[in-house]
């Protein structure tokens, strides 16, 4: 297992708004006058069920500091997450915590969020004007050295990214950092969200069309989980047991095949403690601006495959 925390350095306007069992209805307004102050979410998509735990592990810690939380599914859409900032903003949050984007596509949010002097987060899209705190979730290049372990440097590898996400960029571009030198031959192919899932399970099978058993390695590596299940499903409908694959993020769906034996390997990270030390990171701040300086932390993984998952699904039931 690996560590990395602590590295500290210096939809369009109708997006559909999701209150969490802890919300407050109107404008907030909480601050200074005693009540209940709200941490404001906003989602990367409702169907990315990792990057949702991590926020989901922030509004568990900071509702059970007596905050109330409010939720914002941005649907993919890098307008409907700045639109969805301005709205929470105007309904008084005391902090915001968004996840995915890029904190360089958010500048009229997190401009609008310094004005009125809220704190932001961002899980996964990184530091930028406006966004003190961020969770590094790229973290990819322990899956990306056993992709080219198992493949022994040569063969043909599918990649799926998501180009418009920070995490995917940077996986990608660690996948790319192992695979120079070697004789692997990538195809490069991006999916779609919503619907990453099928987008990943419709690229692979066309992929696999030409792509036919021939005495090389032959591999599918997704940059997270979600298009990995499809990937799976993909490789079950083409009767197809000889392609390596890959996702990361460990989540439930995930390791379930890998255990089955549907999915070669993930990489498992925390994400719900990255969210909860962000929760705490924007609370502290709160409190005293001047005790905590802006960072992006890190957050432990673990490479998972049939060697590991009985073990590691005993010690995190959660995940079954």
């Amino acid at each position: 297992m690996k560590s990395r925390r602590g590295l500290a350095i210096g939809l369009a306007a109708a997006a559909v708004l999701t209150v969490g069992g802890c919300s407050t209805d109107g404008p907030a307004g909480n601050r200074g006058d005693g009540g209940a102050r709200t941490l404001g979410i906003v989602q990367f998509s409702g169907d990315d069920v990792y990057s949702n735990s991590a926020l989901n592990g922030a509004a568990k810690y900071a509702e059970s500091q007596g905050w109330k939380t409010i939720t914002v599914d941005a649907k993919g859409s890098v307008d409907g997450a700045n639109a969805a900032m301005e709205n929470l903003i105007t309904r008084g949050v005391d902090a915001l915590l968004v996840s995915v984007f890029p904190s360089s596509a958010l500048s009229s949010g997190a401009a609008s969020a310094a004005e009125a002097q809220i704190p932001v987060a961002n899980w996964g899209g990184g530091l930028g004007n406006g966004v003190k705190f961020a969770a590094d979730t790229a973290l990819g290049d322990e899956i990306a050295r056993r992709v080219v372990e198992d493949m022994m440097g040569h063969g043909d590898l599918l990649a799926l990214g998501y180009r418009p996400g920070l995490p995917c960029q940077n996986r990608e571009a660690a996948l790319d950092k192992v695979l120079a030198g070697t004789e692997v031959k990538v195809t490069k192919q991006q999916i779609t969200i919503p619907g990453a899932a099928t987008s990943a399970s419709e690229a692979t099978l066309g992929w696999l069309a030409s792509h036919q058993p021939q005495g090389q390695p032959i591999a599918v590596w997704a940059c997270f989980d979600d298009p990995a299940t499809g990937v799976a499903s993909a490789l079950r409908q083409a009767g197809r047991n000889d392609v390596l694959s890959y996702g990361l993020n460990g989540t439930a769906p995930a390791l379930e095949l890998v255990r089955k034996g549907e999915l070669t390997a993930t990489l498992w990270i925390d994400g719900p403690a990255q969210g909860q030390d962000l929760a705490k990171l924007l609370m502290q701040h709160l409190k005293d601006p001047t005790s905590v300086k802006s960072q992006v932390i890190g957050g432990t993984t673990k490479v998972i495959d049939r060697s590991n998952v009985e073990s590691f699904l005993a010690e995190h039931p959660e995940l079954r």
